[in-house]
């Protein structure tokens, strides 16, 4: 059971002030990198880092200064056009890496190309025969195709990226391909921003939008985590693809604890066939849907992967699709879509037979914090939300990494489990002279 403590807290403005959101920014330190594992590689200019990740060996970090890193200005060894590259294509590989800012915020190194459209700078990080590394505390954007691609068709795998800001590639923002190989293993996105500042472009190669915030082609055991993703459109109106998308082989992704702003789809686990994905979890995320969008919107949860669960997620899609969640094929068997707090329905399709249990379908904005930034922490307004389901064994905590409830009927309905003020009375009176705060035990 939950243990009240009372407190006063005379406005409805004072109750949503003690359910902030959680951004990226928010990220914990990581320590720097240890001297007597690593050979540390400083470095303070565009040149010192292009040289620093052509001529990377195992175990060593490169340190990057405070400062602004224009790639169309570097002078690249043999020949390679614009891009980082960690571990040489056709080489043999290299492991434990890392490629930090120096001051551990991502605003204070900033690493760019010139822009979607111009192919002078294809990529920001290019990963080929490396393993284990680490990208954290710092900026890449304005690229043509990818501000991080990792090959495993050259063996990457293993990949962190922390505490980074992405943004603005032509195509998909963080690419995994896998060429012959299975597909990169157990790389882990998180604190990150992942976004597109004006939308996507037309790219010159294709003739039309195609666009990404996370696309992996066969990755195995990807964990999508604490980040925020937003603004995952096309520019000219079509319809863009999912902000993540696992596909063509992908397996057991967790996608939790994200915030979803202003997209036009969500997360896909599977696209095309219930052999594009296996396995996977989507939970504890929020999606905010904008109702003033001027391009296509499409479903924010999407699954054809057997086994996979959709679980306490908060959807708000204002009407612009009549589904918060979408289930397809009769081959993606064993799917649970539970405890889920939506403003739309959980649609089967195609012969899908999804368990679906302990859902809301009419969320109101107003049981939100700030839903117009994608804050859907719970207010006490969400009366039909609160403390009405029992704990999910596959749940046990939230968005904000708290611990749910373990007694029967306790837990919240969404995302968020409410810590915030409730009213004494149970909400009835609507008298906000006095409030109470959960405090879990």
């Amino acid at each position: 059971m939950r243990r009240l403590v009372t407190v006063l807290v005379t406005t409805v403005l004072g109750a949503a002030a003690l359910a902030e959101a959680r951004w990226p920014a928010e990220a914990p330190p990581l320590p720097p990198p240890d001297p007597g594992v690593f050979d540390i590689i400083n470095v303070d200019t565009a040149q010192e880092l292009a040289d620093a990740c052509w001529n990377l060996a195992s175990n060593q970090a490169i340190v990057i200064a405070p400062g602004t890193y224009d790639l169309s200005n570097v002078v690249f060894p043999n020949g390679v056009d614009g891009r980082l590259t960690v571990g040489r294509y056709g080489a043999p590989p290299i492991s434990n890496l890392q490629i930090r800012g120096a001051s551990g915020d991502p605003a204070d190194v900033v690493i760019h190309g010139a822009g979607m459209a111009d192919p002078i700078v294809p990529f920001g990080i290019q990963i080929f025969t490396a393993t284990d590394v680490l990208i954290a505390d710092l900026s890449i954007g304005s690229v043509y195709y990818h501000t991080v691609a990792i090959q495993n068709d050259q063996g990457a795998t293993r990949i962190r990226l922390y505490n980074c800001r992405l943004h603005d590639a032509g195509e998909q923002i963080v690419k995994g391909n896998r060429g012959a190989n299975p597909g990169a293993e157990d790389v882990v996105i998180e604190y990150c921003e992942v976004s597109l500042t004006d939308g996507a472009i037309v790219h010159p190669d294709l003739g039309y939008c195609y666009t990404n915030a996370i696309d992996a082609i066969g990755g195995r055991h990807w964990v999508i985590r604490d980040n925020l993703i937003r603004g995952i459109f096309c520019q000219d109106g079509s319809l863009a693809g999912p902000a993540v998308l696992m596909w063509q082989g992908s397996l057991d992704t967790v996608v939790e604890r994200n915030t979803f702003v202003d997209c036009s789809r969500g997360v896909s686990l599977g696209l095309v066939s219930s052999q594009d994905h296996s396995g996977g979890v989507v939970r504890n995320n929020f999606f905010r849907w904008n109702p003033g969008a001027a391009y296509v919107v499409d479903v924010p949860i999407y699954t054809t992967s057997p086994g996979s669960t959709i679980l306490h997620n908060s959807v708000l899609t204002h009407g612009l699709y009549d589904a918060a969640v979408e289930v397809r094929y009769a081959g993606a068997t064993g799917v649970e879509v539970r405890g889920n707090l939506m403003d739309a329905t959980v649609r089967p399709r195609d012969g899908a037979a999804p368990l679906v249990a302990d859902n809301i379908t009419d969320a109101d904005p107003a049981w939100f914090v700030d839903e117009t930034t994608g804050n859907l922490h719970l207010l006490p307004a969400a009366v039909a939300a609160i403390d009405e389901l029992d704990p999910l064994a596959s749940c046990s905590d939230d968005f904000d990494g708290s611990p749910r409830p373990t007694a029967a009927g306790a837990t919240d309905v969404g995302a968020d489990e409410l810590e915030g003020p409730l009213f004494a009375d149970g909400f009835e009176s609507g008298d906000t002279s006095a409030w109470t705060a959960t405090i879990p035990e």
